[in-house]
């Protein structure tokens, strides 16, 4: 019961901390994930996370997490690049379901089509995000309900029921397996993913020389 109250008071001061940074922003900044990353582990230090295991958020976990996104701007790939920064090095691993994102959908812009298309949450059925707690997991493994296509601008992405990336490290979402891009007579394989600047992503695929940068729009509020 001591322990108990303990967490519960280290939460509240956490989270009023994480309250006062976000309310010092201005507005229409885009952080990024470097600078976001104090906010998002302030919010993740009021969850009762554990080392060694996996986490299963909560809709309102996801919902919060989500309006946090849009109060600092910043968009879902960012979200995961923070929230695998605090996890991973306390051996942790975390869940989020596509119903839920889905059902949020109603009330948030999670970025618009290019990171609806990447993440395939139509199709989403969950995402593990963090430490490797078990053979065969990676930093970041995708589940779909089914087999997706996509078109994403420089091709057709085809994505298997599980996909992801191998690893991950600030900015940078690396060793991407289950993608590959059909593009007229040529297919080939998505890379890896680099958040190289606030609100914006480079793709990377085998068969280009250059990698298409987009701008991978921030969360934002209905």
């Amino acid at each position: 019961m001591v322990a108990l109250k303990l967490f519960r008071k280290r939460s509240i001061i956490t989270f009023l901390f994480f309250a006062l940074l976000v309310s010092s922003l201005s507005a229409d900044s885009r952080l990024g994930a470097n600078k976001a990353e104090p906010l998002v582990t302030a919010f993740l230090k009021t969850l009762p996370l554990k080392s060694g295991q996996l986490y299963i958020l909560t809709y309102k976990d996801t919902e919060s997490l989500i309006d946090l996104a849009s109060q600092i701007h910043i968009n879902v790939f960012e979200v995961l690049d923070c929230t695998f920064r605090y996890i991973k090095p306390l051996n942790i691993r975390v869940q989020l379901s596509g119903s839920q994102l889905r059902s949020l959908q109603k009330h948030y812009d999670l970025g618009g089509d290019r990171v609806l298309a990447i993440l395939s949450v139509e199709k989403l059925n969950n995402l593990e995000l963090g430490a490797r707690l078990a053979n065969g997991q990676n930093d970041l493994d995708i589940f779909l309900n089914a087999p997706s296509e996509k078109y994403i601008e420089i091709g057709t992405a085809v994505y298997d029921v599980r996909f992801g990336f191998k690893k991950i490290s600030p900015l940078l979402f690396d060793e991407a397996y289950g993608i590959t891009v059909k593009k007229m007579f040529i297919t080939t394989t998505l890379e890896r993913l680099e958040l190289f600047a606030p609100g914006k992503g480079a793709i990377y695929v085998k068969a280009l020389q250059r990698p298409k940068k987009w701008n991978l729009d921030v969360v934002t509020k209905l």
